[in-house]
């Protein structure tokens, strides 16, 4: 079971959507200042990209997410339950503007290390 999520996750990063790209662009190479890691392999779940320092997971929703909304509630649940905060973005928004959605996980970022630091 390991090795198939191994082998799709491998899929997913070299098969990106456009979308998925464009906001891969603002992730990579540590430009908000944290790490992401893009396909990442979390419980049976591959999450678009993941910053494992805030447990901080965004997902890139294209049109299959409309006919998948029961399962994209139970996998947040999961997520949520593990701890994970889940950001999700439609591929139209990051289409537009990939630069406003960076800024927003840039926002989400700075809450995430002001409320760890609270603690």
């Amino acid at each position: 079971m390991a090795l198939k999520k191994v082998k799709q996750g491998q899929y997913l990063r070299n098969n990106m959507t456009k979308p998925e790209i464009l906001l891969w662009l603002q992730l990579q190479d540590d430009q908000l200042g944290v790490r992401f890691k893009r396909q990442y392999s979390f419980g049976n779940y591959i999450l678009d990209f993941y910053c494992a320092e805030h447990k901080l997971a965004v997902e890139v929703d294209g049109m299959i997410h409309f006919f998948r909304e029961k399962k994209d509630a139970q996998r947040d649940r999961f997520l949520r339950g593990e701890g994970v905060t889940v950001l999700r973005y439609s591929a139209k928004s990051v289409l537009k503007s990939p630069y406003s959605v960076a800024e927003d996980i840039r926002q989400k970022l700075i809450e995430l290390q002001t409320h760890n630091a609270d603690e």
